[in-house]
């Protein structure tokens, strides 16, 4: 009996019972690579509906054993109006609680693949809260690996620095996309073509997580007098950046928002 076989009947019918919990449970019983195998055959309403329902860890499992042309598939499926008409469905609080952070690689796939107007209708189905740094980022970074030479990494920075919107900092991620360290192109430039790209790590960087208030970009970016910040997600993994640009609107609206406070609380002479 193939996997679709075996697991679809049960899981039909606690879709059709609106079984959420349950079918949540019975999911993270099965081994990753058959849910994997399972989403290949489902339609785009169901697949969708399954992989929001997944555990994070869950979730990154299966992402990972799926084939490249099917993790587009199912990122693009997270973009369509079909999928907000689905979880706006669902109950308020079994949105919130189904709605868990996504995979960071998934979110780095969803980010890359969509136009910056899909991005702005898609951000809330991301999880991140309305005022957080996960609304702001882009993903218009360059990012290298701590194995490869600065011959190769200023190779690969001039095949993917024109769709950047800075090149300034260049981050330094694992296989798994975590974040290592960022490093000045000046420094990279400067170094020998032979030389390794760990070897001019400090790995002291400043960082922000994709969830937190979109004004402490602004302290961090303050703090550490830089113009460029990454972002990342909760086990590190580099989502994205904001900019001065991204955050300059911000300071702007709680200025102007102090101001006003400060106007509605002043005494009248």
């Amino acid at each position: 009996m193939d996997v679709q076989d075996r697991l679809m009947p049960r899981i039909e019918e606690m879709i059709e019972q609106k079984q959420w919990h349950d079918l949540r449970d019975f999911l993270a019983e099965e081994p990753p690579q058959d849910i994997a195998e399972l989403f290949m055959d489902l339609d785009q309403p169901r697949r969708v509906l399954l992989f929001r329902l997944l555990t994070r860890p869950m979730a990154t499992d299966v992402f990972s054993y799926m084939e490249p042309h099917y993790k587009d598939e199912l990122i693009g499926d997270l973009n369509r109006e079909e999928t907000s008409y689905l979880l706006d469905n669902l109950p308020p609080d079994d949105r919130t609680e189904f709605l868990e952070e996504l995979p960071g690689m998934a979110i780095q796939r969803l980010l890359n693949l969509l136009s910056p107007e899909e991005l702005k209708e898609t951000r809330q189905l991301l999880g991140f809260p309305s005022e957080s740094v996960g609304r702001l980022m882009t993903p218009d970074y360059v990012a290298v690996r701590e194995h490869w030479t600065v011959e190769e990494a200023l190779s690969h920075i001039r095949s993917v620095g024109q769709e950047s919107e800075t090149i300034n900092w260049v981050f330094v991620v694992d296989d798994r996309w975590h974040l290592l360290d960022e490093i000045e192109l000046r420094q990279i430039i400067l170094a020998e073509p032979t030389a390794v790209v760990k070897h001019l790590m400090d790995e002291t960087f400043p960082v922000i997580s994709a969830f937190d208030d979109r004004e402490k970009a602004v302290e961090v970016m303050q703090h550490y007098d830089v113009n460029v910040i990454p972002v990342v997600d909760s086990e590190g993994v580099l989502l994205g950046i904001v900019t001065a640009d991204d955050v300059l609107d911000v300071a702007e609206e709680e200025a102007t928002e102090d101001f006003h406070r400060g106007a509605a609380v002043a005494p009248l002479k």
